[in-house]
């Protein structure tokens, strides 16, 4: 009997795979921050505000480069994007190794994985919607799981070598090891189909092509999208729903393990809680985008604010190890699904087409509430000497976010339908002469 040719997967899916081996490989490191606040606090006799404001710079650093990292990702694609980040991460975990003031934890942590945190999360998801023309919130949620995942385990990784070693010898491992395995995993990364001439996966429905267009006017066609798109009040709202959905959960991503050893909880313990709700958030990060795709993704997205928010009122009467497992669970559910639909809704109000002007807009919004919600725990601990203002921030910051969220324009319309009635004749989409 004669066998049948096996069919090849799409390399969108091979590309999805090398996109979560880079988030494995240390491309989550800023979220496992809160494991090494009091190592350092500790043994160099820093106070956690100066220590934590390494995470705040970090931050304000992905913000202020999203946008132009969008712009980059568009105009040159992933791929040396993708370097630039792996370098950065290189060279920040070894700096952070050398540190022996801490005005060097916020050059290296603060700069350089800043650079390293903003280029993989705008490119790995801005390539992401290259590839697929269908089934992109599947792919989307592998990526978002692989989020999860990584600071689940670079958390576990420090945490084991913070309580063999030191800390410094966690983060010589990180940057030889996992900044190579980076590097090379890069190498064989593709920015778009047409670099290897494909279509995107579900490419088969198109059955008209459009006229090719030169460099300039690509380059132009993408600054009028990138207008119109910005000219929409969803584009703006989506920013500060991102803000605040950072904000309130990296107040609990920094601040969980100290919360958890002030109420007598082991630190190795303390650290298994932040693993335990990454690990948790994993299983939202993948189930959201997929049902966001299927649904109405305003309404997902807002069910997830509201599940990150309330479960922080938890923590006013946590008080031993198994209740901050609990919490961790709880807080991991909505956690893991509060950002994960961004790449979902923007494909609704804004169609296909370049994104990663956008996607940095939106991750520079994020960013910027990391920061806050990283920074100002310290501050708010050291003007009341508990966590009981940083508690309430954390879950009104959620909640607003769930409100502007289901005031925006619903998704059942493309937003920017006649945005090419700006563009000069010659730029316009048009149908090949003979087709």
């Amino acid at each position: 009997m004669k066998r049948l040719p096996r069919s090849k997967p799409h390399y969108a899916w091979v590309l999805i795979g090398l996109s979560v081996l880079l988030y494995l490989g240390g491309g989550s490191i800023t979220q496992a921050f809160g494991v090494v606040v009091l190592p350092l606090q500790d043994e160099m006799g820093w106070s956690q505000s100066s220590i934590t404001l390494a995470y705040a710079i970090s931050s304000i650093v992905s913000a202020a480069l999203s946008p132009l990292i969008g712009m980059a990702t568009d105009r040159y694609g992933g791929r040396p994007v993708l370097f630039v980040g792996v370098a950065c991460f290189f060279i920040g975990t070894i700096i952070t190794a050398s540190a022996s003031e801490v005005w060097h934890l916020w050059i290296s942590y603060g700069i350089f994985l800043g650079i390293t945190q903003s280029s993989l999360n705008v490119a790995l998801i801005t390539t992401a919607t290259y590839w697929f023309r269908e089934k992109l919130g599947v792919g989307v949620g592998l990526l978002q799981f692989a989020q999860g995942i990584g600071p689940a385990g670079t958390t576990i990784l420090i945490g084991v070598l913070l309580a063999t070693y030191d800390w410094r010898i966690a983060f010589w491992s990180l940057g030889i090891g996992c900044g190579t395995a980076m590097g090379i995993i890069v190498f064989f990364f593709r920015s778009k189909p047409s670099d290897m001439g494909m279509e995107p996966y579900g490419g088969a429905r198109r059955t008209v092509d459009t006229k090719p267009f030169s460099q300039e006017i690509l380059r132009i066609r993408d600054q009028v999208r990138a207008a119109s798109i910005q000219s929409t009040s969803a584009f703006w709202r989506l920013i500060l729903v991102h803000y605040f959905g950072c904000m309130s959960h990296a107040i609990v991503i920094v601040y969980i393990i100290p919360i958890a050893v002030l109420s007598g909880v082991g630190p190795l313990a303390a650290a298994g809680v932040l693993s335990t709700l990454a690990l948790v958030s994993a299983i939202t990060r993948f189930l959201t985008p997929v049902l966001a795709d299927h649904f109405e993704p305003r309404g997902t997205m807002a069910v997830m604010y509201v599940l990150q928010g309330l479960p922080v009122l938890m923590l006013f009467w946590t008080n031993d190890t198994w209740t901050f497992y609990l919490f961790a669970v709880v807080f991991g559910i909505g956690y893991g699904g509060e950002g994960s639909a961004f790449p979902i809704i923007n494909r609704r109000y804004y169609g296909e087409g370049s994104l990663g002007r956008a996607f940095g807009w939106q991750l520079s919004g994020a960013m910027l509430g990391m920061a806050t919600g990283g920074w100002i725990g310290g501050v708010l601990f050291g003007f009341f000497g508990d966590y009981s203002m940083t508690i309430t921030l954390s879950v009104a910051a959620s909640l607003v976010g769930a409100v502007i969220i289901m005031s925006m324009d619903r998704t059942d319309r493309i937003l920017i339908l006649d945005w090419e009635n700006k563009l000069p004749e010659e730029a316009r989409s048009a149908p090949v002469a003979g087709n």
